[in-house]
């Protein structure tokens, strides 16, 4: 892997809890780290197109290429995220179901209370 993509690992891993990860998912957190990075290179090549080359075919087909690249390295990267269960809902949603098994249980608003 390359610096860049150690960098997103550690940023990854660093951001979720220690259990979060086994060896099965190495492959696939290597993935993502990879597309991360790419998005973030074709980013920066669009970021820095000579704009004056819109102004022919050739460089708005060149720039049409770049942005279905960062699309693509973007869907990719989502995917995976999805999958690693690394996404801000996910991880909520994680949140959401541990805070109801240990939340205490109590009646619901249209249960009455009978005393005996």
């Amino acid at each position: 892997m390359s610096d860049a993509e150690i960098a997103v690992w550690a940023q990854v891993i660093n951001d979720q809890p220690a259990a979060s990860f086994t060896p099965t998912h190495v492959p696939m957190l290597e993935q993502y780290c990879r597309h991360v990075v790419q998005s973030r290179v074709i980013a920066d090549m669009i970021l820095n197109f000579d704009q004056s080359w819109a102004n022919n075919d050739e460089g708005l087909k060149r720039y049409d290429k770049l942005l279905q690249m960062q699309e693509r390295e973007g869907r990719a990267a989502s995917s995976l995220a999805t999958r690693l269960r690394i996404t801000r809902q996910a991880i909520d949603q994680q949140t959401v179901a541990r805070s109801q098994i240990n939340a205490p249980k109590s009646r619901k608003p249209w249960e009455l209370a009978i005393e005996g």
